[in-house]
């Protein structure tokens, strides 16, 4: 009865409508397979391999280019074959398209533009379910859609790790991207590195969607940059940003972890010289939020008012010009990149 009402509360609205006869009890004819019946329609639930599934086809979610290579997407795209790997980023953008399977056991690949939001997620398995009607397909197999909605959709296949770095190449997008923000780096940068950590990113987003509804407004995230020592590293690669550190650096506006508006200013006066001569400084993502001026002995931010309750969510060196700001919560920053230079 709770598989059938959960199915029934996210499954769009058809033209078509049921009975409450054609639906049947959900079945399980095996540990972990799931079955249930609507009409002439069987929805199976199992886990497994999807790459070894035998149907007329089976989805691959995405991104917008249809070129996502991790997780999911990366094992469907190994199976394929290159054929389909050099077939499907040729297509120009729209929500979803049809390759065939090439090397898979399955005759074809529904490629859709993976989504966050269950609405779109409806949508999306509508128009999939439409798709195979138009071709007259009798099944189709789909992975769990939205189970990674807070990973980037950029990111590596970790291959289960929680933490890792993956170096970016020289010239690419994303390295110019985070190399051209700190342009006092450009002469001298010797590895920009994306830092993924799951359980960081995903503990980050939910403070971010928090601070929207509080805030009732999106403009809470910046890009910060925070310079540190070697010795630092593996800790913030995998715990983030810890606030007892405060204060081996100085504590003016508060005992907190500093980000630098700046990335000369973290550089210059933060990142220190390894026994190589190198420095290290991190582009972070820090939910700055409403802030407030800052002042020494601070461990949280103040109230914004008489309800001791409404706090700000950072403070800053100077609220109308900030050069840096201080936060006070572990989860409120992402060391997205970590940069090595001279």
């Amino acid at each position: 009865q709770c598989f059938s009402r959960e199915f029934s509360r996210f499954l769009p609205p058809l033209k078509l409508v049921f009975v409450p006869e054609t639906f049947s009890q959900v079945l399980s004819s095996s540990l972990g397979v799931y079955r249930m019946q609507m009409g002439q329609l069987t929805l199976e639930v199992s886990s497994g391999d999807i790459t070894k599934e035998t149907c007329d086809a089976i989805v691959n979610s995405s991104n917008a280019n249809f070129d996502l290579y991790a997780g999911v997407s990366k094992a469907i795209l190994d199976g394929a074959g290159r054929s389909v790997q050099m077939a499907s980023p040729g297509y120009l953008p729209r929500a979803m398209i049809m390759t065939t399977a090439g090397q898979l056991p399955s005759s074809n690949i529904v490629h859709i533009v993976g989504q966050n939001d269950p609405g779109k997620i409806k949508d999306l398995v509508f128009g999939v379910l439409k798709l195979c009607e138009e071709n007259k397909f009798g099944s189709v197999a789909f992975p769990a859609l939205g189970t990674e909605a807070l990973l980037p959709p950029h990111w590596d296949d970790m291959k289960n790790d929680i933490v890792k770095l993956f170096p970016l190449t020289p010239g690419s997008t994303e390295y110019n991207n985070v190399d051209g923000k700190g342009k006092v780096l450009c002469s001298n940068c010797l590895q920009i590195e994306r830092v993924q950590n799951t359980t960081l990113w995903q503990s980050y987003q939910l403070l971010k969607k928090h601070l929207e509804v509080k805030n009732k407004h999106t403009k809470n995230e910046q890009l910060l940059y925070h310079g540190t020592a070697a010795t630092s590293i593996d800790l913030i690669n995998h715990k983030g940003f810890n606030r007892s550190y405060a204060g081996q650096h100085g504590a003016m506006y508060g005992k907190g972890s500093y980000f630098a508006v700046n990335p000369s200013y973290s550089a210059q006066n933060y990142a220190q010289l390894d026994a190589s001569g190198h420095k290290r400084m991190y582009q972070a993502r820090v939910l700055v939020g409403d802030y407030t001026q800052g002042r020494s002995g601070m461990i949280t931010p103040p109230a914004k008012s008489g309800n001791a309750a409404d706090l700000y969510d950072s403070v800053t060196d100077r609220p109308n010009n900030p050069s840096m700001f201080v936060v006070f919560n572990d989860i409120q920053a992402y060391p997205e990149y970590l940069i090595t230079f001279t």
